[in-house]
């Protein structure tokens, strides 16, 4: 028998775990199962999994897999949910410390999945740029492109960073807003739907210009730490190329300046 398990939301690790937990009570093993992500359409005709016949005993898992899997989850590769499933039978079988099994294939990608959704986590708590909307003093929105499905995950890090203002973060799959009471999550956006600039954003491209230090800036290690696909939403990414040319003439500058010879100090003499 085949079946068909839907994850919707495709992020959430409470759909996904549910239908695990069925599956693996029914004894469905991973071949029998097509992983659907939210409203994605099926190729294969199959049963639903919440329809095959399962026991009603309790399953524990350890928190290092459900870390794992939460994060996994977050990321678009269409795989994931089936490979976590593979990786969850398994573990019944052997045991956790197959999670510690750097060199297993299978494990080797779900840490390599982890690992992005954890980077790209770390990039949109650096570059979302809140802008003020018009007419408000304390409300303010911003646009931000993931890579991964992070947006439920990383929300409440601007819950505890901007508690005290009203803000809104669109994504192009989904939204979430805080109105200083809860989290609100909605549909995705367009980029159109964001202001394109505000008072606030003038005066921090100033700010950036007198911060940057041209005898730090390394292009190589910029673009690591702050990769061009983010520049378009970044309000100070304009300034980059500029200062970047100007850092280069600065050091050079600085290079060939003539070396001075420090000043002979007098010592005092007391009389």
């Amino acid at each position: 028998m085949r079946y068909s398990a839907r994850v919707d939301p495709p992020w959430s690790l409470h759909a996904w775990r549910k239908l695990a937990r069925h599956a693996l009570l029914a004894q469905v093993a991973p071949a029998s199962i097509d992983w659907i992500a939210g409203a994605q359409q099926t190729l294969l005709p199959a049963e639903e999994l919440s329809g095959a016949p399962a026991r009603t005993d309790s399953i524990k898992v350890t928190q290092e897999f459900l870390d794992l899997a939460a994060a996994v989850l977050c990321h678009r590769d269409p795989t994931r949910h089936g490979l976590l499933y593979q990786i969850l039978w398994r573990v019944r079988e052997h045991g956790s410390r197959l999670l510690g099994r750097a060199t297993d294939p299978q494990i080797h990608t779900a840490r390599v999945l982890q690992k992005a959704v954890h980077r790209d986590c770390h990039k949109m708590k650096a570059f979302v740029r809140f802008r003020q909307l018009g007419g408000s003093e304390n409300d303010f929105l911003a646009w931000f492109e993931p890579q991964s499905d992070i947006v439920d995950r990383v929300a409440p890090f601007f819950q505890r960073r901007f508690t005290g203002m009203n803000w809104t973060i669109l994504t192009p799959y989904r939204s979430v807003a805080w109105d200083g009471q809860r989290l609100r999550f909605g549909q995705g956006a367009q980029r159109g739907d964001a202001p394109a600039e505000d008072a606030n954003e003038r005066l921090w491209r100033t700010y950036y210009r007198h911060i940057f230090n041209p005898a730090r800036a390394n292009p190589k290690t910029m673009q690591q730490e702050m990769p061009r696909q983010y520049w378009k939403n970044l309000p100070e990414a304009g300034l980059i190329p500029e200062l970047l040319n100007q850092s280069v003439a600065a050091v050079d500058e600085m290079i060939e300046r003539e070396p001075q010879l420090p000043r002979r100090r007098i010592p005092n003499r007391r009389k």
